[in-house]
């Protein structure tokens, strides 16, 4: 296949069970159609299975959600590790 980008031949690399499409002239990540969707789901099986083994590790707090500061605390939290699963996207393009 070749690389739209810079006309390249493309090499497939499969990470996960996923072909990927990179190009070793310009760098470009190519994916074919549903292979984002893979990815995403994918990232979202590996994020679930870590939150239910950190899940068992956490005491249970009792009154938690009720004291107004520590609730916008677990919101903020929830963000950032959302945007750090994000970034955990592009980890398997090493």
């Amino acid at each position: 296949m070749i690389c739209p980008r810079c006309n390249s031949e493309l090499t497939e690399v499969i990470k996960h069970g996923i072909a990927i499409d990179t190009c070793p002239s310009c760098s470009g990540i190519w994916l074919d159609k549903g292979e984002l969707a893979k990815i995403i789901s994918e990232m979202r099986k590996a994020e679930a299975a870590i939150e239910e083994e950190f899940r068992s590790l956490r005491p249970e707090r009792k009154g938690y959600h009720e004291k107004s500061s520590s609730h916008r605390h677990d919101e903020h939290s929830g963000a950032y590790k959302h945007r750090k699963g994000f970034r955990g996207l592009l980890d398997i393009f090493d």
